[in-house]
């Protein structure tokens, strides 16, 4: 029990110094991780040593001397492995490939037609991957070390499980083992997270969150998404389902949402839920229910057109939509006291259009000690940000297991996919 202890905890440290070059966004010091990570000096030596040693950090050069040894610098070693990020939307695929410092070297977006059966979704998600991987670097496809899927809905990560998800059929049950059973197709680990949660990542790492102990990230798109992040760490509550913020009933027995319930907040700003209120309003034509899931962005790009123009029922869509959206995030606030708020997703691109209703209802929800205190954020942003909220997954999942930074060193590779071998350049 004791020598089991013993090797938890220095796999902690492990962890603890590795992020911690890791979110230095340079160069950083040994005293410098000592400071960061309150670490002993001679801890931090030791853990440094076998961390470059293993190929995961590289001293980079020295600072310049303040009368006695030149302090060394050490960086994060980016080609020591490779990493890939999944975004499932409702209409694509989006794969983003980094290098084990997060940068992103290789991206692709291919068509999905979701919803799909569970079988079908895994399917399309293992050839995407495919064909990501067979066009990218060579060196990238020889060491790719995990993958990280971000989805919508209802996941729990660290089950394995989607417990419900609008890119599957509305008949399908949940899926267990649904990184299990692509890691059996690809041969290498995969990690399922909910695609906001996946986000928020991003945002702690390589975005505005960056250094914030406390921060709420709410996306805007198909659905309305929260990811949070609670003292420094990404907060998934019980089983993977904290931070619905667009299934919060806000009016009972109001729209249908996707999810089965009734009244959500998605259910009121959402695209497709915009787009409803267009259709109603006789500003689009009516649904077909045969439309492949991009008719609905198409028509809100459409709306928010008219919108623009001066169409005065389009600009009230938006505004109402501004309007719940604020209030909510204002209430956000009010529970959690986050030091930033980040809206982000594809919904940002009408936010012109909604900006004043926000502010002006985020505002007045907010209690006193709050206003002016917490600002909000606005990250418009393609698919590939929250693919590469995906691939940091995977890196965090790396960093915390000394015994997968190991097995890279000694093997130089994880992946043992045919296609990706038998590559001539491979």
């Amino acid at each position: 029990m004791a020598r089991l202890q013993a090797r938890l905890i220095s796999q902690l440290h492990l962890y603890q110094v590795l992020h911690a070059v890791r979110l230095a966004r340079g160069p950083i010091s040994r005293a410098e991780i000592c400071l960061s990570t309150g670490l002993s000096q001679a801890a931090v030596s030791g853990l440094t040593r076998r961390l470059i040693e293993d190929g995961a950090l590289v001293e980079v050069g020295a600072r310049p001397s303040a009368g006695g040894r030149r302090e060394r610098e050490l960086a994060i070693n980016a080609d020591f492995a490779w990493v890939l990020g999944v975004k499932a939307a409702m209409h694509q695929l989006t794969m983003a490939l980094a290098d084990f410092a997060g940068g992103v070297r290789h991206t692709l977006t291919l068509p999905l037609q979701a919803p799909l059966a569970p079988a079908a979704l895994i399917t399309e998600i293992a050839g995407a991957i495919d064909r990501c991987l067979n066009g990218a670097p060579a060196p990238a496809a020889g060491r790719l070390a995990g993958v990280g899927l971000a989805l919508p809905g209802f996941v729990d990560s660290l089950a394995d499980v989607l417990l419900w998800s609008p890119v599957l059929d509305a008949g399908s049950p949940r899926v267990e083992g649904l990184g299990r059973s692509l890691s059996e197709l690809l041969k290498v680990p995969v990690f399922i997270e909910n695609d906001a949660n996946m986000l928020a990542l991003a945002q702690q790492w390589f975005g505005p969150a960056a250094g914030v102990g406390n921060a709420a990230l709410v996306t805007l798109e198909h659905g309305v998404g929260l990811g949070l992040i609670i003292n420094g760490e990404l907060y998934r509550g019980h089983a993977g389902l904290a931070s619905e913020l667009g299934h919060l009933q806000v009016v009972p027995g109001g729209q249908p949402c996707r999810c089965g319930k009734s009244g959500c907040l998605e259910a009121y700003v959402a695209h497709y839920a915009v787009v409803r209120e267009g259709r109603v309003a006789g500003l689009l034509p009516p649904a077909d229910g045969r439309a492949p899931a991009d008719d609905t962005e198409q028509a809100y790009r459409t709306l928010a057109a008219q919108a623009r123009e001066g169409n005065p029922q389009a600009v009230r869509i938006f505004e109402r939509q501004g309007r719940w959206l604020g209030q909510w995030i204002g209430n956000v606030v009010n529970l959690l006291s986050p030091q930033a708020v980040i809206l982000g997703g594809g919904g940002t691109s009408a936010y012109d259009l909604y900006q004043g209703a926000l502010h002006e209802a985020m505002q007045d929800a907010m209690a006193l000690p709050h206003r002016g205190r917490v600002r909000l954020t606005v990250m418009p942003q393609g698919d590939e940000v929250w693919a590469q909220g995906a691939a940091s997954l995977v890196l965090q999942r790396l960093d915390e297991s000394a015994e997968t930074l190991a097995s890279v060193s000694r093997h130089g590779l994880l992946s043992d996919t045919p296609s990706h071998r038998e590559r001539p350049d491979a």
